[in-house]
């Protein structure tokens, strides 16, 4: 009987763990699925990311299978592989204009942010985004993401915020403030979000703004990338076309990844 290498094992096991989640899983919950000690899985888990097999989300921290292992990994989902895909864009755009970015999808539910850079701002922010669903037609995002998508895929949208009661149902059904909303969406190329809505809780009294711009690959939209920012930063100053003519060119890279790696 040939001889087992078991840090290749150990390694497999890790890979196995994170497949088998529901989610994307902390060190912790490596060690608990695995029972490997944390060092050890520290360890593997930087071999895995610098071969690419894995990546951590810049927003939770948290480990996932990448888009490269679509073959291999049957819980290699697409949100998992748009958020790895996107961590760079988003990190260079931080890096840049040094405010952060979420990037989010339709879910199917709504909009759901699946990454971000808040963590690396050095502003403060909600830093605890993951996961959390916007308004569809409230939100930077949503606005968005329903400007642009394909009337079959709008007019289901709309019917399901309908049926879902609450406010958003009401303004679903107001067909005035719906063609008002997507009307200005694409006449400017992005989504500002409703003044009516105020910011996510935050370590801070200070009030947030944010553009949103969709990702668009083969017609049809994949994401919304937006820009966040404290409004009293520039509160003589109209900033969101600045924002914008970096944003753009962020989310035509992010099509280009998506079209290449076959993320759609």
């Amino acid at each position: 009987m040939n001889k087992q290498i078991r840090a290749l094992a150990r390694g497999l096991d890790v890979v196995s763990a994170i497949n088998d989640a529901n989610g994307p899983l902390s060190l912790g919950d490596i060690h608990h699925a695995t029972g490997i000690d944390r060092a050890t899985i520290l360890r593997i888990l930087a071999t895995l990311e610098h071969k690419g097999w894995i990546y951590r989300g810049m927003g939770d921290s948290r480990y996932r299978l990448t888009y490269k292992l679509h073959d291999l990994g049957t819980h290699v989902s697409v949100h998992d592989a748009i958020a790895h895909a996107a961590a760079p864009v988003l990190d260079t755009l931080q890096q840049h204009l040094h405010w952060p970015s979420d990037i989010s999808v339709y879910d199917g539910d709504g909009m759901a942010i699946i990454e971000t850079s808040r963590r690396r701002s050095p502003f403060v922010l909600n830093r605890e985004v993951i996961g959390y669903k916007p308004s569809m037609l409230q939100s930077a995002m949503g606005r968005a993401y329903l400007a642009f998508c394909d009337e079959r895929q709008l007019n289901t949208i709309l019917k399901r915020l309908q049926e879902k009661g609450g406010k958003e149902a009401k303004l679903a059904s107001d067909k005035h403030y719906v063609t008002r909303t997507i009307e200005e969406v694409r006449k400017k190329g992005y989504a500002v979000r409703d003044p009516s809505q105020s910011s996510l809780p935050s370590e801070t009294d200070e009030e947030f703004s944010a553009i949103a711009v969709p990702v668009i690959v083969m017609g049809d939209v994949q994401a919304s990338l937006n820009i966040v920012w404290m409004k009293s930063a520039y509160s003589d100053t109209p900033i969101e076309d600045y924002f914008f003519k970096h944003l753009k060119p962020a989310c035509e890279e992010l099509a280009k990844i998506f079209q290449e790696n076959e993320i759609y």
